[in-house]
């Protein structure tokens, strides 16, 4: 016997608590640094930039840094989307992106721009299509050598391409 159609077994639900989106405060610094690599965390300082945080209850998931100026197409960027990588393909990239692309909006902005790998992130690239971004229209650019991200040597070889979104 099949149980009753408006009866649900709360056997088969596993409920979530709500992803919530936030600037990340200084007092949180510490704690959301030890979860998340929070690769740009001296940008937010040094240029005052802006970091957001997906938080579950009071876990940290992921982040998106928007940096609001000295960018490649002299629009703000969203930069650096990372969600931790058991928490993926839950939509909290989708959420980090669209809020982050909320606060370009609130500061006046009607365009916002992003890069993403040529090659190495098809997830990125279709996730950004989906969201509506469209390709700049300018050359990939080639990144290569090693940076320094919060004073550490990392090394780099990709190809960006940049993509742009009307709000």
């Amino acid at each position: 016997m099949s149980p009753e159609p408006d009866r649900l077994s709360l056997d088969r639900v596993r409920l979530r608590p709500v992803v919530s989106v936030t600037e990340l405060l200084p007092g949180q610094v510490t704690r959301v640094d030890g979860v998340l690599p929070l690769s740009r965390l001296c940008q937010q300082v040094e240029d005052r930039s802006t970091y957001l945080i997906a938080w579950e209850l009071d876990q940290p998931l992921g982040h998106a840094h928007i940096a609001w100026s000295g960018t490649h197409l002299r629009l703000p960027e969203i930069q650096d989307v990372f969600v931790l990588p058991k928490q993926r393909r839950r939509g909290i990239a989708t959420r980090l992106t669209q809020t982050a692309e909320e606060k370009v909006r609130e500061r006046g902005w009607t365009r916002v721009s992003l890069s993403v790998s040529k090659e190495g992130n098809p997830a990125a690239r279709f996730l950004y299509t989906k969201l509506g971004y469209v390709d700049a229209g300018i050359d990939p650019v080639i990144v290569f050598g090693t940076i320094l991200l919060r004073g550490r040597p990392f090394a780099v070889d990709d190809t960006l391409i940049y993509l742009i979104k009307a709000l």
